[in-house]
């Protein structure tokens, strides 16, 4: 229906109008809006605004893993809607050469996200072999006279945990970014997320290089095991380093 809202999950270069057999956002199928050599990904909605509910952002991943798996997707951030397949057409046209030069510049490349989280046990074991200080205030701590003092000597103790967690972030967090970076594209550095997380990264790489990449966190999560703990997520749309502004996305 060209006057119903469309939800956009992505856009991708594909010139011939397609259907595909997974469904979107309220259980909608998902097509295509084309303009010459592009292609919107859409499904119908009557809502104007889409709900970030977990069954919506769950659709909305699932429809632009599924198309991961078959092109390069410049993908849209959850909750893009427009009111009609013309307003699609006319972002496609307006946008036109700026979305052909993105898509061939991310050809062939995924996002990986890489997180490091420090370890609680091997924090503390470094803070009671190498830091006198903590025998001290635990000791300070159980003789306390008063909750007043009390709340200072943890406020002291939580400083000498974050002098070791800054240490880590220099030691560890950076030199797995600056390894990994040189197998990748592109590269860079999310806010944390969370106290224990002391790399939050992102890596444009080459689709057919993964594998290689995937090797190098193994060999990091190696090297740091019982300090580090690796979280890896991959293939992902490359949300990081799309490095075009739309105009007219409404």
């Amino acid at each position: 229906m060209s006057g119903q809202n469309k939800y956009i999950y992505g856009i991708i270069e594909e010139p011939q109008p397609k259907e595909f057999e997974f469904l979107g956002v309220g259980d909608a199928r998902v097509y295509t809006i084309n303009h010459q050599k592009l292609a919107a990904i859409v499904s119908d909605t009557e809502f104007q605004e889409v709900d970030p509910t977990r069954k919506n952002v769950h659709a909305h991943t699932v429809v632009q893993n599924e198309l991961l798996k078959s092109y390069t997707l410049l993908p849209m951030s959850f909750g893009i809607v427009a009111h009609s397949k013309e307003a699609v057409q006319g972002l496609l046209e307006k946008n036109y050469d700026s979305l052909i030069t993105e898509l061939k510049r991310l050809s062939g490349t995924i996002e990986v996200e890489l997180k490091a989280f420090w370890d609680e046990k091997a924090i503390m074991k470094q803070l009671q072999n190498e830091n006198q200080g903590l025998a001290q205030l635990k000791a300070k701590l159980q003789a306390a006279s008063s909750p007043i003092e009390a709340r200072i000597l943890m406020t002291q103790a939580g400083e000498l945990v974050e002098e070791v967690v800054l240490d880590w972030q220099a030691r560890y967090a950076k030199k797995a970014f600056d390894h990994l970076k040189e197998f990748s594209v592109d590269a860079c550095v999310n806010k944390p997320v969370g106290i224990k997380n002391i790399l939050n990264a992102s890596f444009l790489i080459d689709r057919a290089k993964e594998e290689k990449f995937r090797q190098q966190v193994y060999k990091l999560d190696s090297e740091y095991q019982g300090k580090v703990n690796f979280k890896y997520v991959a293939p992902l749309p490359p949300y990081n380093f799309v490095k075009v502004g739309l105009q007219g996305a409404q």
